[in-house]
């Protein structure tokens, strides 16, 4: 199959016409493209909350304002998988979840059928200034292009996660990042890679770009697009199938077989998603040995 997978810049907008015709602009040349899945980065739904004069406002109000956009943002969304074929894992946003606030991260199907993956884990920012609440559950997708999960940017950073998502059968992991600067990016992107060598599948990286005038979520932003995999037989020595270019606004395609890039399971030069289980005992309880 063909993805996608975009670093993307968030801008102003006079209305929401406008934003509209931007993200269709941008599934257009996917699609065109021969594109069959298509991913947009974290906080790449903050774009709309965008619209109108600008103007500046605190992380929390932010977060207030992505909430009252995000069923706009999802319909959006919805109507341009229907009209190009395709599926679409929309930037994500801050949405309700009854009287809490998430980021969440909206997947849509050819068909219009949507669902969602919460962030699980959040940055100091995100508890401190934004005031919003982790998600609830890890899932996994069933979709026609495969099992699918989604770890949206620090949740990548924590291994377990990840394992979860691949124990219940996602063949691909998508992760869509938003980090300011450039140790942000490395951590993420690290954190991608060692994900691909553990669980023996496809990560791929989809980052925000900044900075957007008078936005606090987005007053910074740096990344590059990564496509990872695990280096061993039939794949890259160095575990990059793809990447973009750092900081440049673009869609970064890779044709790409989950199923073969998780084959190293069973006939690779080492076993790490098999092994992973070696870890669980020894781990209860560690020695301690006095040297002194």
């Amino acid at each position: 199959m063909k993805i996608a997978a975009s670093a993307y810049r968030p801008e102003w907008h006079p209305d929401w016409a406008s934003l509209a015709a931007k993200i269709e602009a941008w599934v257009s040349e996917a699609a065109e493209a021969k594109a069959e899945l298509l991913l947009f980065p974290e906080y790449g739904g903050c774009e709309a909350a965008l619209i109108g004069l600008q103007e500046d406002a605190s992380a929390k109000d932010w977060a207030a304002r992505m909430v009252a956009a995000s069923e706009a943002w999802l319909d959006l969304h919805v109507g341009l998988a229907r009209k190009y074929g395709v599926h679409i894992l929309a930037g994500s946003l801050c949405a309700a979840d009854g009287d809490r606030t998430v980021n969440r991260a909206f997947l849509v199907a050819p068909n219009g059928a949507h669902t969602f993956q919460d962030k699980l884990i959040l940055t100091p920012y995100e508890r401190n200034q934004m005031k919003i609440q982790a998600g609830r559950e890890i899932k996994v997708f069933d979709t026609a292009l495969g099992k699918i999960g989604i770890l949206i940017c620090y949740d990548s950073e924590f291994p377990v996660q990840a394992r979860a998502m691949t124990e219940a059968g996602a063949e691909m992991i998508l992760v869509p990042s938003a980090t300011d600067f450039p140790a942000g990016q490395t951590r993420v992107r690290q954190s991608c890679r060692a994900r691909a060598i553990e669980n023996q599948c496809l990560i791929i990286q989809s980052p925000v770009l900044g900075p957007v005038a008078d936005c606090d979520v987005l007053d910074q932003g740096t990344g590059r697009v990564g496509f990872f995999c695990p280096p061993d037989h039939g794949l890259p020595s160095n575990g990059i199938i793809a990447q973009g270019d750092t900081d440049k606004a673009a869609w970064v395609y890779a044709e790409v077989d989950p199923k073969a890039i998780s084959a190293p399971r069973q006939t690779g030069q080492v076993g790490n998603f098999a092994h992973w289980i070696e870890q669980d005992e020894r781990t209860l309880h560690v020695k301690s040995e006095n040297l002194r």
